[in-house]
């Protein structure tokens, strides 16, 4: 028998490079909350690991600890809520200072039927 020599590459050539929009893809992914990041990395063709550090890294922090991420379109709805919300605000804010203004007059001679 014939020893064959296997030529073993330095570390550094076997590992892929992944650029930024595969790994917010990857992240989009497992925060859709459809499939396990398992099956997602397994899918992609990368460690587990590797998923949970670029979540980390790219994922949006949340709000609140129940809270699960938004889509764009749920985003948007919010924020078309919130402004919506805030016009209302200012209306009822103005109305308040209109009423105070005329509650905060003195009358001249009193109310009128009052027996002064």
């Amino acid at each position: 028998m014939k020893a064959t020599e296997s030529k073993v590459k330095p570390a550094q050539e076997l590992r892929r490079q992944y650029d930024e929009t595969f790994k917010r893809h990857a992240v989009d992914l497992t925060l859709l909350g459809q499939r396990p990041v398992t099956a997602i990395a397994r899918e992609l063709g990368v460690a587990e690991s590797m998923v949970y550090a670029w979540r980390r890294k790219y994922a949006p922090p949340l709000a609140g600890s129940g809270q699960r991420p938004r889509t764009l379109e749920e985003a948007e709805e919010e924020i078309r809520g919130l402004r919506a919300e805030n016009v209302r605000l200012q209306e009822r804010e103005l109305v308040l200072k209109k009423s105070l203004g005329i509650l905060s007059e003195t009358p001249g001679r009193g109310l009128p039927g009052s027996k002064r």
